[in-house]
């Protein structure tokens, strides 16, 4: 009797056991799925604050220049700048009726070529020649930026040539960054096998849609003292980011920026050739000559190298101008700065079809169109607060 009531007792114990472990099992579930649930949660706060992050930086992308320095921002310009260019469009039909006029014209047109011509035939050099002899040690970190739009095609070649500069890894701080809406280049990156770190930056399309505006979100999260700027097609020479801290390194501080030659390797077309012989006059002749006067360079698109805390003061790039490389120039001229040019080479592929380079040609137009446009206004500005100040200063003898 005992044995059968201890027999029922254990049988109870071993079902109570069974239910205890069902329980505990159902808990377990139910704590890993809350976990999954709770990670999820993160995951999401974490993109969404990563999201916020970005949105935050492209809204100051677009409007730190026109905020902080209103003068130079394309997006602020006057009636005033939209009238100045029609100026010449009447001229040109008065020297219909008008031999004075006639003769101005002919002047305007033939002063730039004059002016070429004697920068190019004068004896100055100011290509910098340095010798790479900074120690390992005391390299700065280095921030390579590569804005890419549509460019899945050459995102490997890219990569690779940033990947042989002769650089630590460990001080470089590349960031690639492209437009928020674009899969297939984000493919291309997210496919291949890097061998540095690489931080890709989606833009998101707050603002205007411009290389400059997708720079200036890069600089918000550039960590290095030197900014390098490439663009898809470039493959830059190995110790160029050498090259360009030598520079700066026997220079004063206010070299803010030098420029490395863009040299076109691709001759299979009339077009490439031609591009071929506009790029060796224009940055193995005429920009050294330019740097060598001391006068304010247009600086290239690509291959521009610069002292990120002088970018920075300067307001990065104006995403509202399509030639934002030339305007970053006068700007910082205007700012007291030098930009220098340096013995180093980075080599592209030229327009392939006349389609493009006239696209290109078109954009280039209208960007000098609206820095010369600007550069007029500043200077009527400044010739009006000068005035101004000094009929004050009559006023108070």
């Amino acid at each position: 009797m005992r044995t059968g009531v201890a027999g029922a007792a254990s049988a109870r114990s071993l079902e109570a056991c069974g239910d205890d472990s069902g329980s505990s099992s159902q808990l377990s579930k139910f704590r890993q799925q809350e976990f999954a649930v709770r990670a999820q949660r993160r995951a999401f706060a974490l993109s969404a604050s990563i999201e916020d992050v970005l949105v935050a930086a492209a809204d100051r992308a677009s409007d730190r220049l026109k905020r902080e320095r209103p003068e130079f921002s394309a997006a602020t310009l006057n009636k005033l700048a939209y009238f100045i260019p029609s100026l010449f469009g009447v001229g040109a039909l008065a020297a219909l009726f008008n031999s004075v006029s006639t003769i101005v014209l002919c002047a305007l047109a033939v002063l730039p070529a004059a002016f070429r011509i004697l920068v190019v035939v004068s004896p100055t050099q100011g290509r910098r020649r340095a010798s790479c002899t900074i120690a390992h040690e005391a390299l700065p970190i280095y921030t390579v930026i590569a804005p890419l739009c549509r460019e899945a095609r050459v995102v490997d070649q890219l990569l690779s040539a940033i990947e042989r500069l002769d650089y630590p890894a460990e001080k470089l701080d590349v960031i690639v960054i492209v437009e928020a809406d674009e899969p297939a280049t984000h493919a291309a990156i997210t496919r291949r096998k890097h061998r540095l770190p690489i931080t890709v930056v989606p833009a998101p399309p707050a603002g205007p849609r411009t290389k400059p505006k997708a720079l200036n979100i890069a600089l918000e999260l550039a960590r290095g003292s030197f900014v390098a700027i490439y663009d898809a097609e470039d493959r830059p020479e190995s110790r160029q980011l050498r090259r360009a801290l030598e520079a700066f390194r026997s220079a004063g501080d206010d070299l803010a920026c030098v420029q490395a030659a863009l040299c076109i390797d691709t001759d299979t077309t009339w077009l490439a050739r031609y591009f071929t012989a506009e790029y060796a006059g224009h940055f193995d002749v005429f920009l050294p000559k330019l740097a060598g006067f001391g006068l304010p360079l247009p600086l290239g698109g690509s291959s521009n190298h610069f002292q990120t805390a002088v970018l920075r003061e300067a307001g990065g790039w104006d995403p509202y101008n399509v030639t934002e490389d030339a305007d970053l120039g006068m700007r910082l001229a205007r700012l007291g700065y030098r930009c220098g040019v340096i013995e180093s080479t980075t080599f592209e592929e030229a327009p392939a079809t006349a389609r493009r380079w006239l696209g290109q040609r078109s954009r280039w137009l209208k960007g000098w169109m609206r820095l010369s446009r600007n550069q007029f206004v500043l200077c009527f500005q400044t010739l009006g607060h000068g005035l101004t100040k000094h009929r004050n200063m009559i006023a108070t003898i």
